[in-house]
């Protein structure tokens, strides 16, 4: 299966970012990662795992646990890659996130998005879709300031959501998450969302450009094509997207992502995977991120991130994949070394 990719526009930012305040990127990162770092100057896209390990990996030993919100909130909204007009000239909220849903693959394949009505409140989630060597809290953090942002451009300045939900736990020091982001925070949470209101999405924005935005869209959806995006990847986010809770099926993520169910099942068999491996792989992911970021783990709430309805039925998962129980797991957790 082809490596997903991110584009390299934030991962210079972020370089930029770390050198101006301080940071001993050349002491922190291994050979390796310095390796990717520099090639980062000279390729469009790289490894999408590799610039989600970079961000945590720095945080962690710098012990900044508000670098991820940091690093965005000082970045260029202009500085990143495909999505960057758009998060600047969307006439609507709607708008920004029909186009960041379609389209953002095209600027990191490390996440996904998905907007979900939640009763009077939409809930704008982001989900890693790539595994990591430490979690990817950090790149997750500074990929939703990014949203809040592109929403402030359309709302205002003065715009702040309902909620902000994080699935880490909080770091010690929370004072700049909330000068941020303006409004209640939840940590531990099942999900990364911000929450916003209905009546909020078909607001105009004063500095929307319908005409620009028209056009960006037709270019975005011709280099969309031109990268020919599998539906195995597109599989794979939808897996992401709608794990936790239980549910998923094989018909309803042909529905979700447009094939259909048969067809789905030939392309898997072509490549010899089945949709249950899949959905393993997926859980695996969920897992090891689990235990890299949760302090004290609760087996029945890894169990509705999993998609299992008991508790018992994730312990098997752990024992059947990981050849140990979730005690052990956290034990290993905790004694190994954070970078």
């Amino acid at each position: 299966m082809v490596l997903p990719v991110a584009h390299t526009a934030s991962l210079l930012q972020f370089e930029r970012y770390a050198r101006l305040t301080g940071i001993e990127l050349d002491t922190i990162l291994d050979a390796d990662h310095l390796a990717l770092l520099a090639q980062a100057h000279d390729c469009e896209t790289m490894a999408a795992q590799a610039v989600v390990d970079i961000f945590q990996i720095v945080a962690t030993a710098a012990r900044r646990g508000d670098l991820g919100i940091a690093f965005a909130m000082w970045s260029s909204m202009r500085g990143y890659g495909p999505l960057s007009l758009v998060w600047e000239h969307s006439i609507t909220v709607e708008q920004l996130l029909r186009l960041s849903g379609r389209f953002l693959h095209l600027e990191t394949e490390a996440i996904g998005s998905l907007a979900v009505a939640e009763g009077d409140e939409i809930a704008v989630q982001q989900f890693l879709s790539v595994p990591t060597l430490m979690g990817g809290s950090q790149y997750l953090e500074a990929t939703l300031t990014l949203q809040l942002r592109s929403i402030r451009n359309i709302l205002g300045p003065q715009w702040h959501p309902v909620r902000a939900e994080f699935a880490h736990p909080a770091p010690d020091q929370t004072s700049f998450h909330r000068s941020v982001f303006r409004c209640p925070l939840v940590f531990g949470a099942d999900r990364n969302a911000l929450l916003l209101r209905r009546d909020e999405l078909r607001r105009p924005s004063p500095s929307g450009n319908p005409h620009l935005i028209a056009y960006l869209e037709r270019q975005l959806e011709a280099t969309r094509r031109s990268r020919s995006d599998h539906p195995l990847g597109s599989l794979e986010r939808f897996i992401a997207a709608n794990l936790a809770g239980g549910g998923l099926t094989l018909a309803r993520a042909a529905m979700g992502i447009g094939v259909g169910e048969r067809s789905l099942q030939r392309t898997l068999a072509r490549r010899g995977l089945t949709f249950s491996a899949m959905m393993t792989q997926a859980r695996q992911r969920v897992a090891t991120d689990y235990f890299t970021n949760q302090r004290k783990p609760n087996l029945g709430e890894l169990a509705h991130r999993l998609g299992y309805a008991e508790a018992s039925a994730a312990s098997r998962f752990l024992r059947e994949n990981f050849r140990a129980g979730a005690r052990t797991l956290s034990r290993r957790n905790r004694s190994e070394p954070a970078a």
